[in-house]
């Protein structure tokens, strides 16, 4: 006597119940995962790295130029301003000015030519220390007092 098969209506069925639990699992599988990749959980595999330490509170820097020379002669001044910038002026001696800055570092540097004969000096200071200073004795004088790192 043969052997009954199961019916095709029982057979469905099994294979439709298979088919939602994979569904389900998938899903939750998914679900899991998206949760982990958008926690705040480190991952060093992704490159996060801890926070820096802190450096503290820039401090004021007041930087000043002085150019002098025969009193009342012109000259030609050229100096470097906190960010990297460049200023030329035409004045008449003896001349000074004072700058501030809050970077960590900055270039400081004045260049002078100096109009007429006698001597001219230029002279840098940052926070009240004199960082630079140069002096020419020539038909034209020509100082440049330059500190790189201030």
């Amino acid at each position: 006597m043969p052997i009954p098969l199961a019916s095709s209506r029982g057979a469905h069925q099994s294979s439709r119940w298979l088919g939602l639990v994979v569904v389900a699992v998938l899903a939750a599988s998914a679900l899991y995962v998206a949760n982990l990749r958008l926690s705040t959980i480190p991952d060093r595999a992704m490159g996060h790295a801890p926070a820096a330490v802190g450096v503290g509170v820039p401090r004021t820097k007041e930087v000043q130029y002085l150019v002098t020379g025969p009193a009342g002669a012109q000259a030609t001044i050229s100096y470097l301003i906190p960010g990297g910038g460049v200023t030329d002026t035409q004045v008449a001696l003896p001349w000074h000015t004072t700058l501030t800055t809050q970077d960590f570092t900055t270039a400081a540097g004045v260049l002078a030519q100096v109009h007429g004969d006698g001597a001219a000096t230029c002279v840098v200071r940052v926070n009240g220390t004199q960082r630079a200073v140069d002096r020419a004795n020539r038909s034209q004088p020509v100082v440049n007092c330059a500190v790189p790192t201030a």
